[in-house]
This record gives structure tokens, sequence and C-alpha cells, in this order.
């Protein structure tokens, strides 16, 4: 996948607005962050720590639930990716915000879009990730099934990445990505 064309079509389809929120403990930001690699588009994920009480040992983008602290969406996403794995992303790089997904335990979640030039070295909150996984994207999103754990009209997904399952709203949020159409 070329950053380029990715960049221009969200630039162009998904805009960054920030806009104030209200402090709702169900509304969740995260950030996705894409970077090139070997000639090739990566995507940054996380596998959360097993011990956590929700979404324990799922793949998932860095972010969390909004804090009183924050001034915005944005700065949730920007907030938890430096807690979660240290990477501090300068708000200017961060091109688009896709549509939100909600989770099935009732979350909402604002996927916002960064493109880096290279992946900054990252340091691991041990609390709340277990592992960083830089995926190349195009090899990622190949691996699409229907998830047979939902009703086929629920129109879910799944993505594999070695023996990682990726689904619910991480995969929602890699198919609004794989929509963007810039294979």
């Amino acid at each position: 996948m070329n950053l380029f064309l990715i960049t221009t079509k969200l630039k162009n389809h998904y805009p960054l607005v920030r806009e104030p929120m209200a402090l709702d403990p169900q509304k969740s930001a995260v950030l996705v962050i894409l970077f090139p690699k070997n000639g090739k588009t990566h995507v940054l994920m996380t596998k959360r720590s097993p011990h956590l009480t929700r979404h324990a040992g799922e793949i998932s983008f860095p972010g969390g639930v909004v804090e009183q602290e924050d001034e915005d969406l944005l700065g949730t996403a920007l907030r938890e990716t430096e807690e979660e794995i240290g990477i501090e992303v300068d708000p200017s790089l961060v091109i688009g915000c896709l549509k939100k997904e909600k989770t099935l335990t009732e979350y909402e979640i604002t996927p916002f879009v960064a493109v880096l030039k290279f992946l900054p070295e990252y340091k691991i909150c041990q609390e709340e990730v277990y592992e960083v996984l830089e995926i190349p994207l195009a090899a990622l999103l190949s691996t699409q099934q229907r998830d047979v754990g939902f009703k086929a009209s629920e129109n879910m997904v799944v993505y594999w990445y070695k023996h990682h399952r990726i689904w619910g709203a991480s995969a929602k949020i890699l198919r609004q990505i794989e929509n963007l159409n810039v294979l």
C-alpha cells in the first residue's frame, strides 16, 4: 500500500477535525500508526497484557478511554499511545479521522491515522501492553475472512498476522483502511 495514496485519500475523505467533547467513560480513541519499513507500508498494533480486566490479550491499536485531562479525542489517542508504548506522535502527523466504531462492550472508538516517516523506538508499558507488532499492511489486509463467530448478516471480518487473530473493532478499523482502495 502506498503511503502517499493513503495520505491523499484520508485527507480528502476523512479529514482531521478536532472538536471539544464531554467526558464520557464509554468514549475512547485509538491511533493507527502507518510507517514505511523495508519498502512496504506497515501498521503498528499491540497485544494487550493478558491480566487486563477488559480485552485482555487482544490485538488492538494503541489507545484508550477519555480522561479529564484530554482536550479532545485526538488528545486521548496521543496520550494513550505515549503511555502504552512510549511514542510521542506530533499532532501534525495525524492526517485523518476514520468513522467511529462500537465494541461489543459498548465503547465508541474514534480511530485517528498518523503517517510517520519511520517508527521511533518504543518502550512498552507492561501493565497495558504485552507485545508490539509491526505488521506489513498489504499482507495483513489480504488475510481478511468472514468472522464465523458472528452471524453472516453482521458482516464481521477477522484478519490474521502469524498466529494473532485480529477481530472486533480493530478489524472494523482495518476494513475502513482497506476500503480506501489504495492497494
